[in-house]
């Protein structure tokens, strides 16, 4: 979970008690300040480095993409999470290069190595259909937390690929601004004034935000065999999330881990390679008890 000072959350604690009104409308400037990009982490750098680099422009901003492995090779796009970057795959990356699969990734905006002060799933979902047209097609998707969120939902809208594979995935915008409510420490009594006054200041055209950005309303069409992989010590995409988008997905699949939390189930090799055999489909996915 991405850390917040303590005095952040007490501030916002005692504010949400004395001026709830306040409270609301602060928190939601807090929502949109991504601050600093997340560096390259040290155990990534040397995939990251090794990516053949472009950039794409996307309503105005300029997106950095990267491809691994082959190019003439099927390849798999990878979307990353909130305040993540596509370094963050770097264990998948390699493991889809030694079964022969080219990799496509990019940095959100705001994010990285992109330009941009703040991104919606809305925006990731705009940098998707960019990233294909430039570097696709790909016969997979893999998404991580608000990554999968957004690519869940280009795939409910008919983004073309073959198989996708959800690692800790919110279900929708709901359960994106509970886990940040958590995370700051106001509580679930303003839940609902601060989603309505997030939906109220939403930026661009689109209307009934909290009704477009939801993956169990709106959920991966059949015709894409999906796996939600999910860690049952995760904080910000609580276990009952994937238990619904589950239920909602036709013919899906879930793998539930233990121990790993939001981010590190990432790097676990047993994920790993059910993800790897989920995009290849060459044999069943490691099923955890």
């Amino acid at each position: 979970m991405p850390y917040v000072p303590a005095a952040v959350r007490t501030g916002f604690r005692v504010l949400s008690a004395v001026a709830p009104p306040l409270a609301v409308r602060l928190a939601a400037r807090t929502f949109w300040r991504f601050g600093p990009p997340a560096p390259v982490r040290p155990a990534d750098r040397a995939v990251h480095e090794r990516a053949v680099r472009g950039t794409l422009a996307v309503d105005g901003e300029r997106v950095a993409t990267y491809r691994w492995g082959d190019p003439t090779a099927p390849a798999v796009l990878l979307v990353h999470g909130w305040k993540s970057r596509a370094s963050r795959f770097a264990g998948l990356v390699t493991a889809l290069e030694e079964v022969g699969l080219g990799v496509v990734s990019f940095d959100g905006v705001a994010h990285g190595d992109s330009t941009g002060r703040r991104m919606s799933a809305i925006d990731h979902m705009a940098a998707i259909r960019a990233v294909h047209d430039a570097e696709g097609p790909f016969s997979a998707v893999v998404g991580h937390s608000l990554g999968g969120l957004a690519a869940g939902l280009a795939l409910h809208d008919d983004f073309p690929t073959a198989r996708f594979v959800s690692v800790s995935t919110m279900t929708g915008f709901d359960a994106l601004a509970e886990s940040f409510l958590r995370l700051v420490g106001m509580p679930s009594s303003l839940h609902e004034p601060f989603c309505r006054h997030v939906e109220r200041t939403f930026p661009g055209d689109v209307r009934d935000i909290r009704a477009r950005i939801d993956l169990v309303t709106h959920p991966v069409p059949a015709r894409v065999p999906t796996l939600f992989v999910q860690d049952d010590d995760d904080r910000m995409s609580l276990p009952d999330g994937a238990r619904r988008l589950h239920a909602a997905t036709p013919g899906s699949r879930l793998l539930v881990t233990h121990g790993l939390g939001h981010n590190r189930i990432l790097d676990d090799p047993d994920v790993v390679a059910a993800a790897v055999a989920h995009v290849t489909a060459s044999r069943p996915a490691v099923v955890r008890p």
